[in-house]
């Protein structure tokens, strides 16, 4: 089926201008006789007269074939037409007054629209993230060392490609480095944008003829900072109007910084050009917020809402949420939401219950071996103490706590458990059993290695990492 491409024709036109000349295309191609369509693999140029056809085909034929390579189009068989010229609209029979005819004859006002160096409208601009509230961590150190030190020496190692998963914190690292460029002015003109803002931008500068001035504003800078750069997948057009654009930059010495939600090699669909260039400076990985991260967001995002969080409360909320910085803002702003209505103290069961779909799942079955490790990791134990002969509370307590939760969990035989935790006989077990029983009845406070807790808070905490930590 024939289709019009709403973003490549316009390209294209403006291709065959540069490559015959203003007046030569608006003379033969500029009339309401003559036509471009995009079909499969083929344009199409249509004509309702036979020899403007052959004189075009004769004329121009070398100069149309340039004008696809320019647009990426190249492989695209050229075949010209004959068609019937497009219907015309009906027209009043009224005669029109002279308030019509000005108005008619009067050019449409296009609201008008100022933008920031960011691109951002001025109207709707934001405030952008400020680098010194980056939390820096195993996850990102390598990305953010990197960032600034190619504002340090511009141009040299060009662009700056910087992928990861959503919500890992690329675009707050963007918004970061994009303040501190601003701050230094022997780096000129700095521009950040997302992918979809650059498209928007150059195809209204396609459609208002203002391609140079969409040129001048993106090609001359000391910085440019795309984000999301995936969305040009599709786009030849403007896939075009970047490599060209980062080309400019590149031999001006100015230095581009990029993201994306894939390494470039996994972009195929962005062509092997674009990737080419992706590749050809420094690229660097950013993973899902780990847990150093997570505490710190969830500690900065509770404190500015006023959410108070209990030390089991907070670490649980760190170890059970996913490591996505847009997820952990929506947990925070939930539970500030439900002390607002409810205004009960917060609980592990209580987050259970109000952030149950933002918590992966995991499998009910459950090992020894699994509560043994949730212990230790939630409570820094040493396995070989867990299993030793001491009688110490360093030492006993966490294993009175292990051996309750495998008679919860696992649905071992005392036997199982007794021998797993290296005890004489499985009247240890029951008496393990009993005792934490205990401190559940008396909501006692109780000393497991180095902290001091209420055993039901203990064992929700070992309960959350046994959900997580298998």
């Amino acid at each position: 089926m024939v289709t019009e491409d709403i973003e490549i024709l316009p390209a294209l036109r403006l291709a065959m201008i540069e490559r015959v000349g203003q007046d030569r295309f608006d003379l033969w191609f500029g009339t309401n006789n003559t036509h471009f369509r995009l079909g499969e693999g083929c344009l199409l140029i249509e004509s309702t007269s036979r020899v403007n056809l052959d004189f075009l085909r004769k004329n121009f034929h070398e100069a149309v074939r340039q004008a696809l390579s320019d647009v990426q189009l190249t492989g695209h068989q050229v075949i010209y037409r004959e068609g019937s010229a497009p219907a015309k609209k009906a027209q009043s029979t009224s005669t029109p007054t002279p308030e019509k005819k000005m108005r008619a004859q009067a050019p449409a006002a296009k609201p008008s629209r100022t933008f920031s160096d960011s691109g951002q409208s001025i109207i709707q601009r934001r405030r952008f993230a400020s680098l010194k509230d980056f939390v820096v961590s195993d996850c990102n150190s390598m990305a953010k060392t990197a960032a600034t030190m190619v504002l340090q020496q511009p141009g040299q190692i060009s662009p700056l490609y910087i992928h990861g998963p959503s919500g890992s914190g690329k675009t707050h690292l963007l918004e970061g480095i994009y303040g501190l460029a601003q701050q230094k002015k022997e780096l000129g003109r700095v521009v950040y944008l997302s992918a979809e803002q650059f498209t928007t931008y150059f195809l209204e500068a396609l459609q208002s003829s203002g391609v140079a001035s969409f040129r001048r504003k993106y090609r001359d800078v000391g910085v440019l900072i795309i984000d999301d750069v995936q969305f040009f997948a599709g786009k030849r057009a403007t896939k075009t109007e970047l490599l060209h654009t980062l080309d400019a930059i590149t031999r001006r010495g100015g230095q581009v910084i990029l993201a994306g939600n894939q390494r470039p090699t996994e972009l195929s669909a962005l062509g092997t050009e674009l990737v080419a260039r992706f590749s050809s400076g420094l690229i660097c990985k950013v993973d899902p917020l780990d847990d150093l991260c997570k505490q710190t967001m969830i500690t900065r995002l509770a404190e500015k809402r006023g959410v108070a969080l209990s030390e089991p409360v907070a670490l649980w909320l760190t170890r059970q949420l996913p490591g996505e910085g847009r997820l952990i803002s929506g947990a925070i702003n939930r539970l500030w939401a439900y002390c607002a209505v409810q205004g009960n103290e917060l609980s592990i069961a209580v987050l259970e219950n109000l952030l149950s779909d933002l918590i992966p799942q995991q499998s009910s079955m459950m090992r020894l071996d699994d509560v043994e490790a949730a212990v230790c990791r939630v409570f820094g134990v040493d396995t070989k103490l867990l299993r030793s002969q001491s009688k110490s509370r360093r030492a006993s307590n966490p294993r009175m706590l292990a051996m309750w939760l495998a008679r919860k969990h696992t649905g071992a035989a005392l036997s199982d458990i007794c021998q797993h935790f290296q005890r004489r006989s499985h009247s240890t077990v029951i008496s393990a059993e009993k005792k934490v029983n205990k401190w559940l009845a008396d909501e006692s406070v109780v000393q497991i290695a180095d902290r001091s807790l209420k055993a039901k808070e203990a064992i929700e905490l070992a309960e959350a990492e046994l959900r997580i930590g298998r």
